[in-house]
């Protein structure tokens, strides 16, 4: 139990009694009657109020939340009382993964009425969190006291890569709006090697695609109609080893590369192609062999809700080895890694071999953008000119590294924090719509 402000005034009216006291020796007695009955007071204030028992306090709403998306944690409480009651209410969060806004919730319910209570946290880091007890007081019949309980509301909430995108690549996909270069539709005919359909010939058109049986029937030039394959198996290899756990713009690389492969899985799946994931470090840590709909859907949100990034150098053999052994089909495979140095490019590319001869790879890099800006600052002290020094020769080790991977026929990207899953969708249609896949 707390005491309120209306029981502090009250205490305060018995000052005169006190400095009369104080300056005649006399009304002393009257001043302890005076504080016994306000302590009285708040003795039945306490007894008259309602109890806990009729207050029902439940969680409710999502608990699936998103990564640096701003969520509602969301409390229904139902007075089973026949008074009107003034609540606070505190949650406890869990410590370093949360920013918490309007944490303390106030406010009033009226007899026998439901009310839901929210405050809002912004999640840092993706995986499953217990928030347990909720502190929570309402005031008195009489505004003498405050009852104070605590509830004990265990409940899991799981962060996942940030699914807020998801809709909006949706849309995208709809009205051609999303896609590199202007509207394009996903569904190109002419390109591919799926037959779609016969159609006469325009100048213009290739003269491998002329149907020789059909243009003797029909006695005109007539031509094959291509539309891209369906079904295509499409991969996310996504290393979490030590490159991985470096920061852009406050995001680790690794939440970033997360939530880009999310949104390719879902844009793959709609439209028409199996998408498939394989996580690895020093070894593979799980593979989703290549599938579409909600369930398969659901299988890659909980792979990627949990994984986290190491210190490790991760073992591309036996990862590109591991894929060889359970996957046959002809794949374009996007390769969400890092590289600090060239030998370690190298090292790779000695193993690249066993994905590259049979699929379409694709490396995906996250520019450092700390080098850039420190690579363009302007030189005022001796520190300076060092660490400029220092940025430069790391950005000419980077732009060798791609352009030996470029060298060796392996598409290298590197991208820029916005412009990760807008380029990876990109390069997806257009290696798709490409006619030797």
């Amino acid at each position: 139990m707390s005491i309120t402000r209306r029981f502090i005034y009250l205490l305060s009216l018995g000052l005169p009694f006190l400095i009369l006291a104080a300056i005649f020796n006399t009304s002393f007695a009257i001043f302890i009657i005076y504080n016994l009955i306000c302590a009285t007071l708040l003795l039945v204030d306490f007894f008259i109020s309602i109890s806990e028992n009729e207050l029902t306090l439940v969680r409710t709403g999502n608990d699936n939340l998103s990564i640096y998306e701003k969520e509602a944690i969301c409390f229904q409480i139902y007075n089973k009382s026949n008074y009107k009651l003034y609540l606070e209410l505190k949650d406890e969060v869990p410590e370093y993964h949360f920013q918490t806004e309007n944490k303390l919730m106030k406010g009033t319910i009226s007899p026998h009425e439901k009310k839901v209570f929210q405050y809002f946290v912004i999640p840092t880091k993706r995986g499953a969190f217990t928030f347990k007890n909720l502190h929570y007081k309402y005031v008195g019949r009489l505004k003498l006291c405050m009852k104070v309980y605590v509830v004990k509301l265990d409940r899991e909430y799981k962060v996942y890569p940030n699914l807020k995108n998801l809709g909006k690549y949706r849309l995208g996909i709809c009205n051609n709006r999303m896609f590199k270069q202007g509207q394009r539709n996903l569904r190109i005919l002419g390109k591919g090697t799926a037959f779609e359909s016969l159609r006469s010939y325009v100048v213009g058109d290739e003269y491998k695609k002329i149907n020789w049986k059909a243009t003797s029937r029909e006695n005109k030039l007539i031509v094959n109609q291509y539309e891209p394959e369906k079904n295509q198996h499409v991969y996310m290899f996504i290393d979490t080893g030590r490159p991985m756990s470096y920061t852009v713009r406050g995001y680790r690389k690794l939440d970033l590369v997360v939530n880009t492969a999310l949104v390719l899985s879902d844009v793959v799946n709609q439209n028409g192609d199996k998408s498939a994931l394989l996580i690895f470090n020093t070894e593979v840590t799980d593979m989703i062999m290549p599938g579409k709909g909600p369930a398969h859907r659901g299988k890659i949100l909980e792979a990627l809700y949990h994984i986290d990034y190491s210190n490790e150098t991760s073992n591309y053999d036996d990862s590109f080895y591991h894929y060889k052994m359970k996957e046959r089909h002809r794949s374009i495979i996007f390769l969400f890694t890092d590289f600090d140095t060239i030998e370690e490019t190298e090292n790779m590319l000695k193993v690249l071999p066993v994905l590259s001869k049979n699929n379409m790879v694709v490396i995906l890099l996250i520019k450092n953008e700390s080098l850039e800006d420190i690579s363009k600052s302007n030189i005022a002290k001796v520190e300076d000119l060092f660490d400029k020094g220092v940025a430069l020769e790391l950005l000419e080790d980077r732009q060798k590294i791609i352009n030996l991977l470029n060298r060796k026929g392996i598409l290298c990207i590197e991208c820029a924090t916005e412009k990760l899953e807008l380029n990876v969708i990109n390069k997806y249609i257009q290696l798709k719509n490409q006619t030797y896949l």
